[in-house]
């Protein structure tokens, strides 16, 4: 009886080795993965830093582009275009509460709008009624003079 505990102690004995040996093998696969690990969250990072700087200066670059591009516009603008455009927009602000009202359906549309079915009532019709009042509108197109082509926009 004593050589079979002393056999199957020299057994357990070799399999306690071979764990011993496994758990060693798969604690340094877990330093080494821990390590990979590491160094690639560093170079995440470092290129998410990058990134980041390389974002401010593409948008500090576009907000200078931004900037250079509305001072040439407006040096570039034909006096007369400045003023259509001043022209234009304080009609829009003064017309706003009309079509917000419309739009919003709590009032007629403030222009009236002509249908093309029934163009051979409008010939009969007085032409009155079918005018849009000037007072409601922007200026024309027609009572300005075109600014001159010679100078370039850009």
């Amino acid at each position: 009886m004593k050589m079979s505990y002393l056999a199957h102690e020299v057994e357990l004995s070799k399999r306690h080795e071979e764990i011993l040996a496994l758990r060693t093998t798969l604690l340094q696969q877990m330093k080494s993965q821990l390590e990979d690990q590491r160094n690639e969250k560093k170079l995440q990072s470092v290129e998410s830093e990058s990134a980041t700087e390389r974002n401010a200066s593409l948008l500090k670059d576009l907000e200078t582009a931004e900037e250079n591009l509305r001072a040439r516009a407006h040096v570039h603008l034909h006096p007369s275009v400045v003023t259509l455009e001043t022209r234009y927009w304080a009609s829009v602000e003064e017309q706003l509460p009309k079509w917000e009202e419309f739009l919003l359906g709590r009032t007629k549309s403030p222009v009236e709008v002509r249908n093309a079915r029934h163009k051979k009532s409008q010939k009969e019709a007085p032409r009155d009624k079918l005018r849009i009042k000037n007072t409601n509108l922007p200026p024309s197109a027609l009572t300005f003079k075109t600014p001159p082509q010679s100078e370039k926009l850009f």
